[in-house]
């Protein structure tokens, strides 16, 4: 029955074509178009709060249970390392305060667009109950049979204007690491950055970036410990130093044409009593846990894991690369 449907119609068309001919006016046909493929996120928004609700789960049964090893199952990259960090900081101090609370309620979800893998999805969590500020955190699909996983977070600067995205069910479009269509590429925007937080406006970079509550603190902390050392004058210097790490960087395409980078990095500060036989120790109740039993000299050197989060405006803009938050979670202290 369908191959005869099928061979009535060819001869149909067949005659009205001859017809048209015959009679020297033939009009083309018309030829349907192929209706725009309908742009959506390769995530729907109940995807991703199962997604959530399994992290959270995770989250929760390590804080409890200590076992720090369970983090695997939901957490990777960066996000893994500082959370065994701040396990291990707040065992040696004897309390929470060191761990940043990751409560999986979300105030907006930026879901990816890509069809290829890794896939990153973000999510911003409403105002936490014992922070000041949101959480924007990044969770990743290494491929298709993996599952997504924290990879990971900053604490959002008080007041900070977040850029903005497309609708969570259309999804925005990752952004590659050497993507030129902005003022610098991702990768080169965290190197930068690197720079300008490790000599502040001496790098040649400066001018790149808006000033931030992160290169302010280095100034006041740092002027906070020059300051207590000089009292004993014992001619204290402060200094801080930043690399990114080899993890990738994560970026994902604003409304406007820039990003929102995300990237890792480590940094060290080093406390110094120049004048002989001044001795210092730790400055903070953190630095003093992780100092345990080392012997006091001159110097205290801090190790830190960073995160950092940035708004890199498109290559034609006027405005400036901004932070948008970060975190900075000390890893170890020593006596230089």
């Amino acid at each position: 029955m369908k191959r005869t449907t099928t061979t009535r119609t060819t001869a149909v068309v067949a005659t009205v074509l001859a017809t048209g001919l015959l009679a020297g006016c033939a009009e083309e046909l018309p030829t349907p178009k192929p209706e725009a493929p309908v742009a959506a996120a390769v995530v729907t928004q109940s995807q991703e709060r199962e997604i959530l609700d399994k992290v959270a789960e995770v989250v929760g049964k390590v804080e409890k249970s200590r076992d720090a090893d369970s983090l695997a199952a939901r957490l990777d990259g960066p996000a893994l390392s500082i959370r065994e960090t701040q396990l291990e900081v707040a065992d040696a101090r004897g309390d929470k305060e060191p761990l940043t609370d990751l409560a999986m309620e979300m105030q907006q979800v930026i879901l990816p667009s890509d069809q290829d893998w890794p896939r990153s999805s973000f999510a911003i969590t409403v105002q936490p109950k014992d922070l000041t500020t949101p959480v924007l955190m990044a969770f990743d699909q290494a491929t298709a049979r993996d599952q997504y996983k924290l990879w990971g977070w900053v604490r959002l600067l008080p007041g900070v204007t977040m850029p903005q995205f497309a609708e969570a069910d259309l999804g925005s479009p990752a952004v590659p690491e050497d993507d030129e269509s902005l003022k610098v590429t991702p990768e080169d925007a965290i190197k930068q950055y690197a720079s300008v937080l490790t000599v502040d406006k001496d790098s040649k970079y400066a001018e790149n970036f808006a000033d931030d509550d992160l290169r302010q603190f280095f100034r006041d902390y740092g002027k906070l410990q020059v300051d207590a050392i000089n009292k004993e004058e014992c001619g204290g210097s402060f200094e801080v130093e930043y690399e990114p790490t080899k993890d990738p960087v994560k970026a994902v395409r604003t409304a406007d044409g820039g990003a929102l980078v995300l990237a890792s990095m480590i940094s060290q500060e080093t406390i110094t009593a120049k004048e002989e036989g001044c001795e210092i120790g730790p400055p903070t109740k953190t630095t003093k846990a992780l100092w345990g039993d080392t012997e006091v000299s001159n110097v205290v050197e801090v190790n830190y894991e960073d995160m950092v989060a940035m708004y890199v405006p498109p290559k034609d803009s006027e405005d400036e690369i901004s932070l948008v938050g970060y975190e900075h979670v000390p890893s170890s202290v020593s006596n230089g």
